[in-house]
């Protein structure tokens, strides 16, 4: 099985000497931020990927504005558009599938339901069709809420849409709710990463809470033939000064999940 790791990993780093070490620690492909949070040149990423020697294994649209998606408002429009031109840029720079936010939170509150969903679906559904038409899968993080993912998945049916499971957002906000039996055939992404039940760390599997062979039995019921996937950071690991150090520790995690 494959190994891949988000670009962004805790270090003041270009982004080519991050995928550079990426590469070198062993890990095969590369989860891209397509975004400017970071990184002004983040379009690039698929080309300092590949000169790498990494395969892109997906790119994670901008977040911060998701939840207007459901509000019958310009921002709302805003948000759909900021996707579906996501996906037309995935399908110019070759990257096989856009990861989005169905809704954001702040730390560790949830972000308020909408009244009404159709708004919200009819936006999901022109994103969906965008991806259609361009070959590009779309996976949904769950998040906070998880209505939106039964709101999504219940009235849009595509082979271009599909799960990001998030470890972290699972066992931080939804641990009673198993997503991947619920979700398993639609699985398409993997965002693994461990936390304490209080924060969104980001950490190291094994570092915190979540019960990883529970998880690793889960995944093996489903239909998820991609990569052990890790979105970590140095949280609790900032002593360790060196990215190849801390980039090594992140391969024996990965490696651990994979069973390898």
């Amino acid at each position: 099985m494959n190994l891949s790791i988000v670009d962004w990993f805790g270090y003041n780093l270009t982004p080519k000497d991050r995928m550079r070490m990426i590469k070198e620690a062993g890990f095969a492909g590369v989860m891209l931020l397509w975004t400017n949070y970071f990184d002004e040149d983040y379009k690039q990423f698929p080309e300092y990927a590949r000169n790498a020697g990494l395969y892109i294994d997906n790119a994670h649209a901008p977040y911060k504005q998701a939840n207007p998606i459901w509000e019958d408002t310009i921002n709302g429009q805003d948000a759909c558009q900021e996707i579906i031109t996501c996906i037309k840029e995935c399908a110019l720079y070759d990257v096989p599938t856009l990861v989005m936010h169905p809704e954001n939170k702040n730390g560790s509150e949830v972000a308020d339901l909408p009244y009404d969903f159709s708004i919200g679906i009819e936006r999901f559904k022109r994103i969906v069709e965008t991806a259609e038409r361009l070959d590009v899968n779309v996976t949904i993080e769950n998040m906070s809420r998880p209505e939106c993912l039964e709101q999504i998945f219940n009235n849009i049916q595509s082979e271009r849409l599909g799960l990001c499971f998030d470890s972290g957002h699972w066992n931080l906000f939804t641990p009673d709710i198993d997503f991947l039996s619920l979700y398993g055939d639609r699985l398409m992404a993997l965002h693994l990463h461990d936390n304490n039940s209080t924060d969104d760390w980001h950490a190291l599997p094994f570092t915190g809470n979540i019960n990883w062979s529970d998880i690793r039995e889960k995944l093996s019921e489903t239909s998820y033939t991609g990569p052990i996937a890790l979105e970590v950071g140095n949280k609790n690991f900032e002593h360790i000064e060196t990215p190849s150090a801390f980039l090594a520790l992140a391969l024996e995690c990965a490696e651990r999940l994979a069973g390898i």
